[in-house]
């Protein structure tokens, strides 16, 4: 069963990001714990770990904003 990634809730003020950066391209494998892709606030930019191992498909778009809990990829 795939692990979906979404956008998290960081901090009590922020409902949405900007997706920054990915990581990893589709269909590379990627381990849990390792850093997948990096968000940014209007106070700060965080980097994001897979909560799962296996091969990643990012769907969500560099550079576009999202709202907490936006499906943004999937670990299979």
């Amino acid at each position: 069963m795939a692990t979906e990634i979404r956008i998290p809730k960081l901090g009590m003020s922020a409902t949405e990001m900007t997706l920054v950066e990915w990581m990893f391209g589709d269909g590379e494998e990627v381990a849990k714990g390792d850093v997948i892709y990096t968000v940014e606030t209007d106070k700060s930019t965080t980097e994001i770990e897979a909560q799962a191992s296996g091969t990643i498909h990012p769907t969500g778009e560099e550079g576009k904003v999202y709202k907490v809990g936006d499906l943004i990829g999937t670990i299979d």
